[in-house]
């Protein structure tokens, strides 16, 4: 049964921080939540209490690593938004994570994982993309706090409830969206799934994630967020090629070299290939392997790097609503 669902979103922006980029032509931010807060400003702030105004109560639980939204059933919103306060032009942001349901009532199961993009606080502007337990994926304009669907809706083979990473591109004026299974060996498609032209918002403007509940007690978890504006480089480690560029030559091996005998969490960038948090003789070995061939797959669903951490100095305070317009399959 097809059913139409209204929400009302409430979203605020604190003054941007004034920090002078560290490069003239990148500006960026990534947070995978392994620090376990984002009250603490690290890796990047993190705007969830809205200037203190109580317009999104809920819980904002990094302690296990990743991100808990779970909004208050006893507000009259639903929902739970957080924003970083970095302003970006062109913006490419994603995000891993799930929807789950009720854990007192598990048919209760609706819900939307949403990404922003070049959102003006000033006068509730910019655009943001969902996907929800229907399998629907679209990207919608954010206008003076009312949102409405401007590409055809993607009905995705699997839906929310799943492990999922979902990527918003806003470039110019062309916006394109993606999801896929954080586990597909395919990684992000070739094309995107969902599309618009839209001059209305150049930007800057805010990124960020949200979820919105279709039902009482749901609530989403991200694993990680990155917002960049240039694209993502996604590498495929296992056969060695470290920077993205589809062949395994030199430049990984530097990658391998200036990385190895660092450990920590698994990372293609620093010449990890076999995924097990360390670069050493094994990575190299499989480095060998691949020398001077392009490797099978060219991108997984890897957490992504920033271009860079540049934070782009402005100012804003600003408080309303946008209301989402969206269906749901059920």
């Amino acid at each position: 049964m097809l059913v139409v669902k209204r929400r009302w979103w409430q979203v605020a922006a604190l003054g941007f921080l004034g920090i002078a980029p560290q490069t003239a032509s990148a500006a960026g931010w990534m947070d995978d939540f392994n620090d376990g807060s984002i009250t603490d400003n690290n890796p990047v702030p993190w705007i969830t209490d809205l200037g203190g105004s109580g317009l999104f109560p809920g819980a904002y639980d990094a302690s296990s690593g990743d991100l808990l939204l779970d909004p208050s059933d006893d507000s009259p919103t639903q929902q739970s938004s957080a924003f970083v306060p970095i302003a970006l032009g062109d913006t490419y942001i994603r995000t891993q994570g799930k929807v789950f349901p009720d854990p007192n009532d598990p048919l209760n199961d609706g819900g939307n994982l949403v990404v922003t993009a070049r959102v003006n606080p000033e006068t509730l502007q910019g655009y943001l993309m969902y996907f929800d337990v229907g399998g629907n994926l679209n990207i919608q304009v954010l206008d003076g706090g009312a949102t409405f669907d401007i590409g055809t809706t993607f009905d995705a083979p699997f839906n929310a409830s799943s492990e999922v990473v979902i990527e918003l591109n806003v470039v110019g004026d062309q916006l394109s969206g993606y999801v896929w299974l954080a586990d597909d060996p395919a990684g992000k498609p070739l094309e995107p799934q969902v599309s618009a032209t839209d001059t209305t918002f150049s930007g800057p403007g805010l990124a960020g994630l949200a979820f919105a509940e279709d039902e009482f007690g749901t609530s989403g978890i991200y694993r990680y967020v990155a917002a960049q504006d240039t694209p993502f480089i996604d590498s495929n480690p296992s056969n060695g090629d470290f920077d993205g560029d589809n062949d395994v030559d030199g430049a990984d091996f530097l990658i391998w070299q200036r990385g190895f005998g660092s450990t920590g969490q698994p990372d293609a960038t620093t010449g990890d290939a076999d995924d097990d948090g360390d670069v050493d003789a094994d990575d190299l070995a499989l480095w060998t392997s691949h020398f001077g061939g392009a490797p099978a797959v060219a991108a997984i669903g890897a957490v992504p790097e920033p271009a860079s951490l540049a934070l782009l100095a402005g100012g804003a305070l600003a408080i309303g609503g946008m209301r989402l317009r969206r269906r749901r399959n059920r």
